[in-house]
């Protein structure tokens, strides 16, 4: 029997419920409201009874509404966590009692429920749309070029911009007029819950999930490193060291990564989003990201979800 994939809000929160039944003391939930009001999740799992002094520290999260097997990789992991198998019922191969005993392992599985409650599926997997259709619910069609996605923007205001009457699922509602891209504002509901959790846990990891086309490439999955020059020194290699073993694993499981995680790629503007809003966490803490194919017929929603998965284990195992 196929494991469920697990992405819309409803979802989630009916597996949370069952998670708390489950875990009992070992899982902690936490949550801020959205503008939409929605709740954006952190759930937090370790072993109580071991001093918070004692544990590693690591956060996993994934911002972008039209990723949707970022969402589906971090519910089979925790559901690992929880109970022993994953949604498909396979056996774990997480030693858990070490994990929650040695780390503190915090998720946050959807970072923008407002733009995933308005996909219009549930996976993306190319069977519906194709990739201009899909960049078009991403970002909105550009209202002076229509059929092609709209610009990409940190932050923008409706009483600005001449936007697309629909408004891209990547972008979260702030106020009455603003929008932003979660993982390139700290107005965002994303980066907010993640400074709330940090005050107190201080994390030294953070993986970020994420997805890509892949359009016109022999590979299907990739680790991407900190814009060159945001990471160095040791804690570059070890970034280095952690993507390559999350590489090492997808190519193990028969998948096509890259060979060698690379540096996040952008310039100009792009990359001025991510020097503010991640420029002192690169420098501080170990933060890598996976891509994964989205929206591609051999991009199956089990594919998406277990190589997502599969970079958590592997993160789990390293740091413990």
């Amino acid at each position: 029997m196929p494991a469920p994939f697990i992405a819309k809000q409803a979802q989630l929160e009916a597996k949370i419920a069952d998670w708390m039944e489950i875990a009992g003391r070992t899982l902690r939930v936490d949550s801020i409201a959205s503008f939409s009001g929605h709740k954006v999740y952190a759930l937090t799992l370790t072993d109580p009874a071991v001093p918070l002094e004692r544990k590693r520290r690591c956060y996993f999260s994934q911002p972008h509404a039209h990723e949707p097997g970022t969402t589906a990789g971090m519910a089979d992991a925790i559901e690992q966590l929880v109970t022993g198998k994953d949604l498909a019922g396979n056996a774990t191969r997480l030693d858990i009692e070490k994990a929650l005993a040695k780390a503190i392992l915090t998720f946050n599985p959807i970072g923008n429920p407002q733009g995933r409650e308005a996909a219009p599926v549930p996976c993306w997997d190319g069977s519906k749309y194709t990739n201009d259709q899909f960049w078009c619910w991403m970002r909105g069609e550009d209202p002076d070029n229509p059929g092609k996605m709209w610009k990409r923007l940190d932050l923008w205001d409706t009483r600005v911009e001449r936007h697309p009457k629909r408004i891209g699922i990547v972008y979260e509602q702030i106020d009455e007029h603003r929008y932003v891209e979660p993982n390139r504002s700290h107005l965002s509901s994303f980066f907010k819950l993640f400074f709330k959790l940090d005050k107190e846990f201080r994390y030294e990891r953070w993986l970020d999930l994420h997805q890509t086309e892949f359009e016109k490439s022999q590979f299907n999955c990739m680790v991407l490193l900190p814009i060159k020059g945001l990471a160095e020194g040791d804690i570059l290699a070890e970034d280095a060291a952690w993507g390559q073993q999350v590489v090492d694993a997808w190519t193990r499981a028969g998948y096509r990564p890259q060979p060698k995680p690379v540096h996040l790629g952008y310039t100009g503007e792009q990359a001025e989003y991510f020097r503010k809003n991640w420029g002192e966490l690169h420098k501080r803490m170990h933060c890598i990201s996976t891509e994964v194919k989205n929206n591609a017929p051999d991009a199956t929603p089990e594919f998406q979800m277990k190589a997502q998965a599969i970079a958590i284990e592997e993160s789990i195992q390293r740091l413990v």
